[in-house]
């Protein structure tokens, strides 16, 4: 299975989209696009202005199901049911820096919120969560990045590309965003966080270039290829 995250930073999704078709995504979530036509049952969307909004994206062999989303949740990290080979609760993550609970202090609010999922479910959290441990002295001790890093770790959790990498956070070797499109200035703030036991199946993880996505977006995709013994991916 194949698990892909990518800030698209705008454009429609008609157009943006495609540009993910070579990495072969299973699942991917897409932040920072247009909403689609119409959805599908492999087609979701959530935002509040049509121009801008979170998509996630099933290929052939998986469907997805929205869940209820609990109230007062700090946008957006949106719990979507996988169905296909191997099931499993997805949280959408687009972080974002304009409302009280902003970036990583949202995050982890969210997986506190939502603790029963993780509690009776298989669970990735994946997308641009806006955060790194770099910056942990700019947020509260208990919602910095590395207190989330450790909140997901307790439910089982860990990040498919320092698992695979064996980097530690904030000293990662590849980013995943480029600052006003800067090449001098790369961060790694998208994830995917996978159960412990999917990280010791992972093929492969991978970060898009900046030569490669320099005119796509200011973000790279990440994507995690996890070779689980029901999946049908190659």
């Amino acid at each position: 299975m194949r698990l892909a995250t990518w800030n698209a930073c705008k454009g429609q999704f008609d157009h943006k989209f495609p540009m993910l078709n070579e990495l072969r995504p299973d699942i991917a979530v897409v932040q920072e696009i247009a909403a689609p036509h119409a959805q599908t049952d492999q087609i979701l969307w959530f935002g509040d202005n049509r121009q801008l909004g979170l998509a996630v994206v099933a290929s052939k062999g998986y469907s997805l199901r929205p869940l209820p989303p609990l109230p007062d949740v700090p946008k957006y990290v949106i719990p979507v049911a996988v169905q296909g080979p191997v099931p499993f609760i997805l949280f959408a993550v687009w972080t974002l820096g304009e409302q009280p609970m902003k970036y990583v202090r949202a995050l982890s609010t969210a997986v506190d919120l939502y603790a029963h999922l993780f509690a009776e479910n298989q669970v990735v959290v994946m997308g641009d969560f806006n955060s790194n441990a770099k910056w942990d002295k700019e947020h509260p001790k208990e919602l910095n990045h590395s207190a989330l890093v450790a909140r997901l770790k307790e439910k089982g959790l860990v990040s498919a590309y320092h698992h695979h990498r064996k980097e530690l956070h904030g000293s990662e070797v590849e980013p995943t965003f480029f600052h006003q499109w800067n090449e001098a200035k790369p961060h790694h703030i998208d994830y995917c966080f996978v159960p412990n036991a999917w990280a010791d199946l992972a093929v492969s993880v991978e970060v898009g270039s900046f030569e490669g996505w320099k005119g796509k977006s200011d973000h790279r995709p990440l994507v995690a290829e996890i070779a689980l013994p029901d999946s049908t991916a190659p």
